[in-house]
């Protein structure tokens, strides 16, 4: 009987050596197949690192001027030096992001009283390296079109700077959509890109059922007094969306110095003027200006009280595509009579950006 049970144990000895030895071939066979089996273990660590990340997505933007740069996590603290960008991430619901803002934004109430705690960074055309460190931003968005002058400092210092303009009414959808994607708000940007769009599409379709002899010509007028908006310009691309005729269009550049008699010889049938958030002047107060430069009574514009003053932030940033309205009423009131840019601003506000409602923006 030991003598059965000993043979019997030497039987099952052997027959576990070689299981074991088939095993051994097939992990050698199979190798790559069983070893995510086999370092399971090992690999926890970096899974539960991931996980810690809430949110973390990596995201690809394509910036103003056309160029993309990628985040492997969207940024969670961001320097703006861009007023009109600062507003956008406030409208798209992303204001608790902002860390930091130019001095020219601390100055604007409707964008302070949503982000109290931003502090500065000095001038947006040269902001300051040590205060944009002492942040520790993910990432600074500054102007494409006015990048900083100091923009070679901040890349040395490591500073990820991403150009949007959000003051464009040709590229705001695409600003916006970059805005959210960049901040997680891809839906709201959506349906805010998508508002923009559908509003420029129907005032285009609008104005081209009127016959192009019948645009009138216009002097817009920039900042800066006898500084005509040429055919580079935001204010230039907006005039011609809304069916207008810019006198000084044909100039191959955003900008040109006129002469008062030159403003008169071209006897446009309207004057805008856009005017700077730094200028304290009441709109009223400027257009009565305008009016009453030497020799402009003898101007259409002057004759017919079709002489406007705009503020800038009508003109330019997220609520230009209202500003594109007043334009094309002011133009063409007949054919633009049912659009009503007061109620616009209005959904705007509620909507968007508390307080954009509340000052005089076209005057008269």
């Amino acid at each position: 009987m030991d003598r059965t049970v000993i043979i019997a144990g030497i039987i099952l000895l052997c027959c576990a050596a070689a299981g074991a030895v088939m095993l051994m071939g097939t992990g050698t066979q199979e190798g790559s197949a069983v070893l995510p089996a086999v370092t399971a273990t090992s690999a926890a660590p970096t899974v539960n690192t991931t996980a810690t990340q809430a949110g973390c997505t990596s995201v690809t933007i394509t910036q103003t001027d056309g160029t993309s740069t990628t985040f492997p996590c969207r940024p969670e603290r961001l320097i703006v030096a861009n007023a009109n960008a600062a507003e956008m991430v406030i409208a798209l619901g992303a204001g608790d992001r902002i860390v930091g803002v130019t001095d020219s934004t601390l100055s604007v109430p409707y964008i302070m009283d949503k982000i109290p705690n931003a502090t500065s960074i000095g001038n947006w055309q040269t902001p300051n390296v040590e205060q944009i460190l002492a942040l520790h931003p993910d990432a600074v968005i500054a102007y494409s079109s006015y990048k900083p002058k100091n923009l070679d400092q901040l890349v040395a210092a490591n500073i990820t700077v991403i150009s949007l303009d959000c003051y464009r009414l040709a590229t705001l959808p695409a600003d916006a959509r970059a805005i959210g994607a960049l901040t997680g708000r891809e839906n709201a940007a959506e349906v805010y890109a998508r508002m923009v769009e559908d509003t420029v599409a129907e005032v285009d379709t609008r104005v081209k059922t009127i016959p192009r002899q019948d645009y009138p010509s216009v002097y817009f007028e920039s900042y800066t007094d006898y500084t005509a908006a040429a055919s580079g310009s935001g204010s230039n691309e907006m005039l011609v969306a809304a069916g207008g005729r810019n006198i000084a269009g044909d100039t191959m550049t955003s900008s040109m110095k006129v002469s008062p008699e030159w403003v008169v010889s071209q006897q446009p049938q309207y004057i805008m003027k856009v005017v700077s958030s730094s200028d304290t002047r009441a709109l009223s107060d400027i257009v009565t200006s305008l009016k009453n430069r030497t020799g402009w009574n003898t101007i259409p514009a002057v004759q017919n009280n079709r002489v406007y003053a705009f503020a800038n932030d009508l003109q330019y940033g997220p609520r230009a595509y209202i500003g594109l309205v007043y334009t094309a009423r002011l133009l063409h009131p007949d054919t633009f009579r049912d659009l009503h840019p007061k109620a616009m601003r209005d959904e705007y506000a509620a909507k968007y950006v508390s307080g954009t409602n509340e000052s005089v923006v076209v005057y008269p």
